[in-house]
């Protein structure tokens, strides 16, 4: 058969580095040419593949799927040799050699290096039926353009499953926040779902298969986290310990290969010591139980029931020492899930407590190549080819950039304004504006199918107070509404947003701000429900400076935590949005706000409730359960204001 130039599309693209922008190497088909035959095309252009500085120091990989068995005859590459030359640089840049690697993935039986020359399409024969192509070189010395030629021999099953319904969870641990065991129990109580920070050398010594874990006034010196588990327990507050690493692949012991299993030994082998102690289950032999010197050994505390092992591990900004890759992440996971499928004993989570819940680690955005590359991964690393954890865990901010020009895009500023050069100005929006439903839209669509019962966290969002352009996500004021008012309300109404698509828990950033706030320009430094300075009792209760969004969040929990989302409903004024909650006992509670952020109100809304006896709740500052009024029922409708700030009818007890 004749070889023909295989189009290769972004959606056949495995980014095994999970960074560049790998569409870019094939990004010019059209204008290409045909060089197999002598067919001339324009000169490839050099587009950029990463956005940070130390990704093109760093060796690049990527596989394209095929999506069939192809007969390869011939590559073509073009080198650019000083596409990425800086002018004082005398080094030589441009592609020294191309790793080509077909076959089986992770165990590639073709293996050839291609040296391309300088400035020219260059031309090599490499014969092999495959489905799988998997190049790589360094950043630095990368093509600017890549063809493929061969032809199809062998169709195979690229069925997509259908759509199955996820069955959601209650609202009763599902207003959360990121909150650190030194943060006051009437911080705490605003919420009933915690995500708790913390190092893993505050709590443990890493030593292979004997590492030890010492939660109680040891390693920390300050905290005792088995008093601070139960007491939150008690409170009915789900809290699921962040277990980080500062900074530093803490994690990795250095012994194989990045994405190894056996590198994380340490890590979840602490994993287990922490799950056996604070998990249900009580069936596990003492003698497996580790603890430092003048520590405690407990079996099945029975005051968690999740975990989730490092905090945003894909963040790139810190450089490539604490970065992973998909392929990393899922081989960290694997292990830190169930020993790598039992495969090594008596560490990770479910060799300790087979029901306890592990997250996958929260990542700096919401990316479903991520997730289809680690699922890659796992369909030749473990033999059940599923993906090792149970909770999909993504952060997003919504924010806009303006340039210079005045030219508006929105963004997740958490993973967008990381260029320290850039000229753009960075503010938060609101989360209708942010459209925070539409972003996880694909991932949802994607879970549905090849993971129904996964469920999926948010386990960071949120807004400065600070009123400074610096801080990129501020709850600026506008209009009546001051910056604090604006953080709260935009928090609520996220809350809101993220229940109605079924996101089971979601986190707000964070408990406490990181300095006074009016000094605070760093991102994320006044994002708290308080605010310095931070002032606790005897009693552990915290002696003023909440802000409003403290309140508002509060009383969100209080309203919601008994209920289900049950629909919304059509307003019949697009600037009313209307959801209704339904309580374990058949009573409907209703959330209403305006999705705007411009001042728009709506005098004299009547909602229909049905009959009844109902009051009408409204956020309010140093107001726990918010601003209660009785309300009117008339042939089963209500008369309510409606503005920006969510507002709550429910029936009276």
């Amino acid at each position: 058969m004749k070889p023909i130039k295989i189009k290769v599309t972004p959606d056949m693209l495995i980014n095994d580095m999970g960074l560049e922008k790998i569409e870019n190497f094939f990004c010019e088909f059209d204008n290409d040419g045909d060089p197999l035959y002598g067919i001339e095309g324009a000169i490839p252009q050099v587009h950029p593949r990463h956005d940070h500085w130390w990704v093109g120091m760093t060796d690049l990989a990527f596989t394209v799927d095929l999506g069939a068995i192809y007969q390869i005859t011939n590559m073509y590459i073009y080198n650019d040799y000083d596409a990425y030359k800086p002018e004082k640089d005398k080094h030589d840049y441009g592609v020294r050699k191309v790793k080509v690697k077909m076959g089986t993935p992770f165990s590639w039986e073709y293996n050839e290096e291609l040296a391309p020359e300088v400035r020219k399409w260059t031309g090599f024969e490499t014969s092999y039926k495959t489905r799988y192509i998997n190049f790589s070189f360094n950043n630095n010395q990368a093509p600017s353009e890549i063809l493929i030629y061969g032809y199809k021999v062998e169709d195979v099953d690229l069925s997509i499953p259908e759509r199955k319904e996820h069955k959601r969870s209650d609202l009763s641990n599902f207003v959360g926040m990121n909150a650190f065991i030194n943060d006051a129990d009437d911080i705490n109580r605003a919420v009933t779902y915690i995500r708790e920070y913390h190092p893993w050398t505050w709590t443990a010594t890493p030593d292979g298969y004997d590492t030890t874990i010492s939660p109680n006034l040891s390693l920390n010196r300050m905290w005792n986290f088995d008093n601070y588990y139960s007491r939150l327990n008690k409170y009915g507050i789900d809290v699921c310990p962040t277990i980080s690493t500062h900074h530093k692949r803490g994690p990795k012991d250095g012994i194989t290969p990045s994405d190894d299993p056996r590198n994380f030994i340490s890590y979840a082998s602490m994993l287990f010591q922490y799950v056996a102690r604070y998990g249900h289950n009580k069936n596990i032999d003492p003698n497996l139980i580790k603890v430092g010197k003048g520590q405690r050994k407990k079996i099945g505390m029975g005051v968690l029931k999740s975990i989730e092992p490092l905090n945003e591990p894909d963040g790139t900004w810190l450089g490539r020492d604490p970065y992973f890759s998909p392929f990393e992440m899922a081989s960290f996971l694997s292990v830190c899930y169930d020993g790598h499928e039992g495969r090594f004993k008596n560490v990770g989570v479910k060799q300790a407590d087979p029901n306890f819940i592990m997250s996958m680690s929260g990542g700096a955005g919401l990316h479903l190549g991520r997730l289809k590359a680690m699922q890659f991964w796992c369909d030749y690393n473990r033999t059940d080819k599923k993906l090792p954890f149970d909770v999909i865990n993504a952060h997003c901010y919504c924010g806009k950039s303006v340039d210079k020009a005045g030219i508006i895009q929105h963004v997740d500023v958490n993973v967008d304004d990381r260029d320290e050069l850039s000229e753009k100005v960075y503010v938060g929006v609101s989360p209708e504006e942010g459209d925070i439903v539409g972003r996880f839209a694909e991932i949802i669509d994607w879970r549905d199918r090849y993971y129904p019962d996964m469920q999926i966290w948010l386990t960071e969002f949120g807004w400065d107070t600070n009123q400074s352009y610096k801080t990129s996500t501020s709850s600026h004021a506008y209009g009546k509404w001051t910056g604090r008012q604006v953080q709260g309300m935009w928090l609520v109404r996220e809350y809101l947003l993220l229940s109605s698509i079924g996101v089971e828990k979601a986190a707000m950033y964070m408990s406490r701000d990181c300095g006074p706030e009016e000094h605070a320009i760093g991102k994320y430094g006044s994002s708290g429900l308080v605010r310095f300075p931070i002032e606790i009792s005897a009693n552990n209760v915290i002696m003023g400076n909440k802000k409003d969004s403290f309140y508002y969040v509060y009383t969100l929990k209080e309203i919601i935590s008994d209920t289900s989302f049950d629909c919304e409903i059509d307003s019949g004024n697009e600037n009313v949005k209307i959801f209704r909650y339904v309580t374990k006992d058949g009573k409907y509670k209703y959330a209403v706000w305006c999705p705007t952020s411009n001042e728009t109100e709506v005098k004299n809304y009547k909602l229909h409730v049905g009959e009844g006896d109902f009051i009408f709740a409204q956020l309010a500052f140093e107001k726990y359960n918010g601003l209660r009024t009785d309300l009117v029922e008339e042939d089963g409708y209500v008369t309510i204001d409606v503005s920006e700030m969510p507002a709550f009818v429910i029936p009276k007890k």
